[in-house]
Formats: C-alpha cells, sequence, structure tokens
C-alpha cells in the first residue's frame, strides 16, 4: 500500500503555481486493530495478553507524566511544558491562567520509518456543496417538483454560504442554461436551506448551491444529480 495525496492550488499564498499536497483516503486505525495484527503476523501472545500489557504500558506513562518526567522511546518522545503568561517572577501556577501541556514528537524509530513510506499522487476531490435532497413543501414531493411562491428545502453539506455575496447562493438552471437566482432564503445552515421558490417558466431546472469555503478563493458549486420540474 502507499500514501495517496493529491495537490490543489495553495490558496494562502499569491503564487497561481503554488500548489499543496493533501493526503487521501487516509485510513485511521484503533488500538484493537493493532492488536488484531500484532496476533495474525504470528505473536505466541494471545489478545488478553497483549491487552493487559498495553494498558500497563499506558499506566506507567501516565504515572511518570504526572510525576513531571519527560519520556522518550523508539516510537515516541512526550514532555510536560507549561502554558501561560506569569505576571512577574513570583507569580505562583494558575489553573484559571495556565496550563499543563503534553507535547509528543516522534522516535527515533518512527523518524527512520517516515523516509520508508511509498507515496503516490492521485486525482484530488475539491470539496464542494452536497445536495442529497430537494423537498418541496407545496406539492409534498422529493426530488422532482418545484412549486413557485412556496418554500422548498435542500438538505445535505457544506451548503452554507454567504448572502451578502452575489456570486454566492442559490441558483436554478434551466435546460437553457438561463439562470435565476433564489432572492428569499429563510435558514442557511450548513445541512439545510430553506427558501422561496421563484417565479419561473414551466420547465426543468437543475438546483445548484455555489458558495466560498473559508480559507478559499474560488467559489465551489454542487449541482443536484436530479432534475426538478415547474408545471
Amino acid at each position: 500500500m502507499s500514501l495517496k495525496y493529491a495537490l490543489f492550488e495553495n490558496q494562502l499564498t499569491s503564487d497561481p503555481n503554488d500548489y499543496m499536497a493533501v493526503v487521501q483516503d487516509l485510513q485511521s486505525k484503533t488500538q484493537e486493530e493493532i492488536i488484531d495484527l500484532m496476533i495474525s503476523r504470528g505473536s505466541t501472545v494471545t489478545k488478553a495478553e497483549v491487552l493487559s500489557g498495553m494498558e500497563e504500558y499506558a499506566n506507567a506513562i501516565e504515572q511518570l507524566l504526572r510525576d513531571g518526567c519527560a519520556i522518550n522511546t523508539p516510537l515516541f518522545n512526550l514532555s510536560p511544558s507549561v502554558r501561560g503568561v506569569f505576571s512577574g517572577p513570583e507569580e505562583t501556577f494558575n489553573s484559571a491562567k495556565h496550563s499543563v501541556q503534553i507535547n509528543i514528537t516522534t522516535g527515533t524509530r518512527l523518524s527512520e520509518i517516515s523516509k520508508t513510506i511509498t507515496v503516490e499522487r492521485v486525482d484530488g476531490y475539491s470539496p464542494r456543496p452536497r445536495i442529497k435532497y430537494v423537498y418541496d413543501l407545496g406539492s409534498d414531493s422529493r426530488n422532482e417538483v418545484l412549486t413557485p411562491g412556496n418554500i422548498a428545502q435542500v438538505r445535505g453539506s457544506r451548503l452554507k454560504f454567504d448572502t451578502t455575496d452575489e456570486q454566492q447562493g442559490i441558483f436554478l438552471i434551466a435546460t437553457d442554461n438561463t439562470e435565476t437566482k433564489v432572492t428569499t432564503v429563510s435558514r442557511n445552515k450548513p445541512a439545510q436551506l430553506d427558501f422561496l421558490v421563484p417565479a419561473l417558466a414551466a420547465g426543468e431546472y437543475r438546483l445548484e448551491i455555489r458558495t466560498l469555503f473559508l480559507n478559499t478563493k474560488t467559489i465551489r458549486s454542487g449541482q443536484s444529480d436530479f432534475v426538478l420540474t415547474i408545471t
């Protein structure tokens, strides 16, 4: 297996040729899955024994950290530090202003592993609004009809937009690519938009959401994969 990454334009710089790698399809593994892998590779210890040993190991690390110790292992290094501003050299630790932070860095063994990971560039997927369905209250239908003068609901993800930006919003696109922007939106949430269906000519339309995500400069759009009919 390999570490998959895709390249995306770096929105934090003005250089149009500046791209950054973003890891794709990253799988997360739990402690249970790590132990299952250990057992599958022919370990002579049982799963219960591994769990018991790991619990004792974790307890020992916790105790050493409570005692104010730093911990150095081949896999990771742990060290406590104190955060917060002290008002003068005589002020003592105050939990309302100060905190103890546990810092972690890779140990020598993991540092070496990073040099051996195989990477693979893949086509990336840019986050965009996702339309799950459109419910028309006037006809009590889903993904079928829009009734002018009635409320419709869009459900999905990444739907919220800036109502003060003319480029963003809900658009109804006719078969001849004529666009009509919705002007009355009563709910503007990431997972739900409620809007007043405008007066439009009879025909078929696709609904499109356009929005600008945080720290990005390009409008992202998501269009319904179903056709809505106005009769």
